[in-house]
């Protein structure tokens, strides 16, 4: 299901894909020619607990500054069964921050579960990670660090393909 936090809109068509965990992904893409214009990981942890959080508005602060997004599409959280009772509530915080910093600028944000990105990206919605790192390198002639990187531009990718389809 997809979720809209803000209702205003903005003609310059940037979105901002965002994998949030202690290691996030950022890709921004123009929407109309589906270029990719910015993606980057990074890791919080090397921050320290009591400035991770604050760490990740002032880089998404930033960006937010640098391309002016019109919308913002996030990974939906997916966790195991078996997950340590920590990371939903690590995950919450990290959504929450991301979701605040596009709330104070009136930018839309949208989620998408990872199934439906796989199935956007790849054909398949359970595709393995190295599927997916595959057709964002291909597709976007850009070598990624790691799969953090490579969900976000893909999260970013989705959303403009669910435009277009509305």
């Amino acid at each position: 299901m997809i979720t809209n936090l803000c209702e205003k809109q903005s003609p310059k068509g940037i979105i901002v894909g965002l994998d949030l965990a202690d290691k996030f992904g950022v890709g921004v893409m123009e929407a109309s020619s589906r270029k990719l214009l910015f993606s980057a990981t990074f890791k919080l942890s090397k921050y320290g607990k009591d400035k991770r959080l604050l760490t990740l508005k002032e880089i998404i602060s930033r960006i937010f500054d640098a391309y002016s997004p019109s919308e913002i599409a996030i990974e939906d959280v997916f966790l195991p069964i078996k997950t340590s009772r920590r990371t939903p509530i690590a995950l919450g915080e990290l959504r929450g921050v991301a979701s605040l910093c596009a709330q104070e600028r009136g930018i839309p944000v949208f989620f998408y579960p990872p199934r439906k990105i796989k199935l956007a990206i790849t054909g398949y919605g359970n595709a393995a990670k190295e599927d997916v790192i595959t057709f964002v390198e291909r597709e976007f002639a850009v070598k990624v660090k790691d799969d953090n990187e490579a969900d976000a531009i893909s999260v970013a990718y989705t959303h403009i393909m669910e435009r277009e389809l509305a």
